[in-house]
């Protein structure tokens, strides 16, 4: 049987300012949650025009979700993060200035586009994403809202040619588990961390 492997990534304290580099407006997120874009709603008894915020909230990153990867060979494996991870990676993320830094498809950089508002969640029950509508977003996940003053990138986002957000970064990695799919007795653990770095793309 094909053997399934298992990569915890992680944040290497001696390389924070390089661990994560932008979030990426993509069409496929690799954590498989939409962003949602709202509208501004005309508050009572004030005049003024009906213009929208350009405001989009999704989750950046979700923890322990394994995200399928392709080898070099074309070898599936799949890689995730731990909820202490992704918290590291909001602090540097803020730390280091990158709350302006994102492009379209991990290619195409833009500019007016600024992070608003970022939080990890703690108690999924309570926590805003629900009063905006999302649902089963478990605890740890990273969410972010990002103000979208680039006219070309806000219709992409109402057209509905981008629908999430992909991190971008460089991340030290550790095989965790080799196993065979048929989840015999073979699975094994490895405690070795490589010197490598992984940069995860959508």
């Amino acid at each position: 049987m094909e053997k399934k492997v298992l990569i915890e990534l992680f944040i290497d304290d001696k390389d924070q300012d390089n661990a994560l580099d932008m979030i990426s407006f993509v069409s496929a997120p690799a954590i498989e949650k939409d962003f949602m874009h709202f509208k501004e709603q005309k508050e009572k008894f004030e005049f003024k025009s009906d213009e929208e915020k350009r405001i989009v909230t999704g989750a950046a990153m979700i923890p322990n979700q394994e995200i399928i990867r392709m080898d070099a060979e074309d070898k599936p494996y799949f890689v995730y993060f731990t909820e202490e991870t992704i918290e590291k990676a909001q602090e540097v993320f803020a730390k280091y200035g990158k709350t302006k830094s994102t492009n379209f498809e991990h290619k195409t950089g833009m500019r007016d586009v600024t992070v608003v508002e970022s939080w990890i969640v703690t108690d999924p029950s309570n926590d805003k994403s629900n009063a905006l509508g999302f649902s089963d977003i478990p605890k740890g996940s990273w969410m972010v809202s990002y103000k979208v003053d680039n006219d070309e990138l806000w219709k992409k986002v109402k057209d509905g040619e981008v629908k999430g957000f992909s991190i971008e970064g460089v991340f030290s990695k550790s095989i965790i588990q080799m196993s065979k799919h048929d989840s015999d007795n073979s699975n094994f653990s490895f405690d070795d961390f490589f010197s490598e770095v992984y940069k995860l793309l959508d």
